[in-house]
């Protein structure tokens, strides 16, 4: 049931929704990823990060009555996108990650600015998984044979 003591644009919470989902359409990205990759491991702990992520702010979309797509659905559109990257090397795709990635992490900083007060812990769990993606692939390009660390401790 939504709290009406708080004040939440119908922007910040139709965003806030957008991206819990496409946190969990990520994670069967990536596990669907993993059948391509022989980094099999890494990319499941990456499909872990998104679940993680979007657990984290799972109590926001109940405390405002936010109600996802079926999960199933969303499963399906990330195992859409396999296809996308299923051809590339290991080291194409942290490239890519390193590229493209940190749009994702200002988008997740300006869905933190237009958030209520009480809001912005969760929101920071989700910026920052971001981050620590970004981060671990930077390692796996420079041979880091401890890349996985950083997400370790983001599920810590």
């Amino acid at each position: 049931m939504p709290d009406p003591g708080h004040k939440a644009s119908g922007n910040y919470l139709q965003t806030l929704l957008r991206y819990y989902q496409e946190e969990i359409s990520g994670e069967a990205y990536f596990y669907g990823l993993a059948e391509h990759f022989s980094e099999r491991e890494k990319t499941i702990l990456l499909a872990r990060i998104e679940r993680h992520a979007a657990a984290a702010v799972e109590p926001l979309l109940e405390k405002y009555g936010l109600k996802p797509a079926d999960e199933a659905a969303l499963e399906r559109e990330g195992q859409s996108y396999v296809e996308l990257h299923q051809s590339w090397s290991w080291t194409q795709f942290m490239t890519y990650i390193i590229e493209r990635y940190p749009l994702y992490t200002e988008d997740f900083l300006a869905l933190e600015r237009m958030a209520p007060a009480e809001d912005q812990v969760a929101l920071k769990k989700l910026t920052d998984h971001e981050v620590a993606v970004i981060d671990f692939a930077k390692k796996e390009l420079a041979g880091d044979t401890n890349s996985v660390d950083l997400l370790l401790q983001y599920l810590d």
